[in-house]
């Protein structure tokens, strides 16, 4: 037998151990059931929305009942922290209350929607809501150890804020 014989042999002997392979079929599976939509999705701020959508918002107001929602969906911090990021004062925010056509003032319209898309951000880079609550109320080193809460009063603060998120959810860190 030459050498050529001998690896055909060989080859033929092995095709021959190898089991056959089986036609996949493919089973309908059942339909995953939605994931539940956090507070935040729910809520009619979204941090996806347009840029143009957000300054309409801004300069109509945000309503109160929203920005009610939107304080009574965070669980951590506390009610006189959100009033001072949303740069309104408590008996304000009763005041106008009352009225469910009243809405905020520019201002403040403008800070809670920097509030709802920097905590959305949050949630999605940390995991939880809780997590992003604590990491929002806690210095952060990347902010000088300042609060990411406390930086939302501004636009260029809000801004660091995105950046560092960003970062963490890149995993870079300095």
């Amino acid at each position: 037998m030459t050498a050529a014989e001998r690896i055909q042999s060989k080859v033929k002997k092995t095709a021959a151990k190898k089991p056959a392979k089986r036609a996949v079929v493919a089973t309908p599976r059942a339909p995953r059931p939605p994931a539940p939509a956090s507070v935040w999705s729910q809520l009619q701020l979204q941090r996806d929305m347009t840029g143009l959508r957000a300054h309409d918002l801004v300069t109509k107001g945000v309503s109160v009942a929203v920005a009610k929602q939107v304080m009574g969906a965070f669980q951590i911090i506390d009610e006189t922290q959100l009033y001072d990021v949303l740069g309104i004062s408590q008996k304000t925010m009763r005041r106008r209350s009352v009225s469910a056509t009243k809405t905020l003032d520019p201002n403040s319209s403008d800070r809670a929607l920097r509030l709802v898309s920097v905590t959305s951000q949050a949630i999605d880079v940390l995991g939880s809501q809780e997590a992003a609550e604590r990491w929002l109320a806690s210095p952060a080193i990347g902010l000088d150890r300042r609060k990411p809460l406390d930086l939302l009063q501004s636009t260029e603060g809000t801004q660091m804020v995105k950046t560092l998120l960003t970062r963490m959810d890149y995993g870079v860190y300095s």
